[in-house]
């Protein structure tokens, strides 16, 4: 019996298609531009429950937008002290010794 015929064992799953469809990290200016947009929407919503849905989802958007801003900000200043790092030390051999 050919078990690849059956019905009950599954083809194996396609796997490069859905890697190789990525989306884009959020950034907090995207995160800024989906609260905007929310609060935006939130005006044309006919009833109660649906403008504060809306306003909800733009306070959320703006809150994750602050922590990711905060998160690239720490990053950029690790990245500048690295920078720096490497400024004074210099590429010459051995300089990797001096940084411990």
């Amino acid at each position: 019996m050919n078990l690849d015929s059956r019905l009950d064992v599954p083809l194996p799953a396609v796997r490069h298609q859905a890697e190789s469809v990525r989306s884009k990290r959020e950034s907090a200016a995207i995160c800024r531009e989906r609260s905007a947009a929310d609060l935006l929407a939130s005006l044309s919503m006919l009833n109660a429950n649906q403008r504060q849905r809306m306003e909800t989802s733009a306070a959320m958007w703006a809150e994750r937008a602050d922590v990711l801003q905060r998160f690239e900000d720490a990053l950029a200043q690790g990245t500048a002290a690295v920078a720096a790092k490497q400024q004074v030390f210099g590429d010459e051999p051995g300089a990797e010794l001096l940084r411990l």
